[in-house]
């Protein structure tokens, strides 16, 4: 693996009220620390980050792709609609305060026209309000200068995790013995809206054709990720050997967890 896509260890303090993502992703299992790492590390290698660019990093939550893509010698500016996360992040990362963090709705940034060069996405997408999502991929589009690459990561509709989850929401009995999810149950009711408890993921048909009709090109699509996130530690490298073969294997590999999908804004850059 290239140097550069060596994950950035942060050192985290286990005091106060920690994030859920980072007590029980970051700090928790060996298992569940390689299944969010290994989401970013795909989405920022598809995002094509270099030193010097201008980055914008979308529900970026305790900010560890903003932090991430700074290790890289990128600006970034992170944007979230949860202040409590955002909060944490400055006080509780190295340079927290330096991150460029802001709370902001995206389908209302608050940047200039072509202001990056880049913006990513992990994990955001399925808790945006569905009748919001053409003008988030817009926004998007309209701060990203032309010849900008995107990359966004949803959870794949089509998993078998994504399918219990929907069994859960009718089948209380299942539902009690899944470990902590966000399940797609959530009404589009815009007063009872709230992006921790919303998920409804995206196919890659919706990802894809959303971000055309934002004024993108695609340029690719991967779906990835088949260690659960219970696998006990021990049985980790044998997981991740089980997952590299299920994703060389064509109509099974349209089976894993994560969707993502890269593109390039239309135009001539600059």
């Amino acid at each position: 693996m290239d140097a550069r896509w060596a994950a950035p260890e942060i050192t985290i303090a286990r005091r106060g009220e920690l994030p859920f993502l980072v007590e029980h992703w970051y700090l928790g299992s060996r298992t569940r620390r390689y299944m969010m790492v290994r989401r970013f590390r795909e989405v920022l290698k598809r995002a094509d980050l270099k030193p010097g660019q201008r980055v914008l990093d979308l529900g970026c939550g305790w900010a560890y792709g903003t932090h991430w893509a700074r290790a890289l010698g990128c600006t970034v500016a992170g944007i979230d609609l949860g202040l409590d996360q955002l909060c944490w992040a400055r006080g509780g990362l190295p340079q927290g305060g330096g991150l460029g963090l802001t709370q902001a709705n995206a389908k209302a940034l608050p940047f200039r026209d072509a202001a990056f060069d880049r913006a990513f996405s992990v994990e955001m997408m399925e808790h945006v309000f569905r009748p919001d999502r053409a003008t988030v991929l817009a926004e998007i589009a309209r701060v990203l200068r032309p010849g900008a690459m995107v990359a966004l990561s949803t959870p794949n509709p089509s998993s078998p995790i994504e399918a219990v989850k929907r069994a859960a929401v009718g089948w209380p009995a299942l539902r009690r013995r899944l470990p902590s999810s966000c399940f797609p149950e959530a009404a589009d009711d815009a007063a009872s809206y709230h992006p921790y408890r919303y998920h409804h993921p995206l196919t890659p048909a919706e990802l894809r054709q959303g971000l055309e009709r934002a004024g993108f090109a695609v340029q690719g699509a991967l779906r990835f990720l088949w260690v659960p996130k219970t696998l006990p530690d021990a049985l980790l490298g044998a997981g991740i050997a089980a997952e590299r073969a299920a994703e060389r294997v064509p109509l099974l590999n349209r089976l894993g967890a994560t969707t993502l999908v890269w593109a390039v804004k239309r135009g001539s850059a600059s």
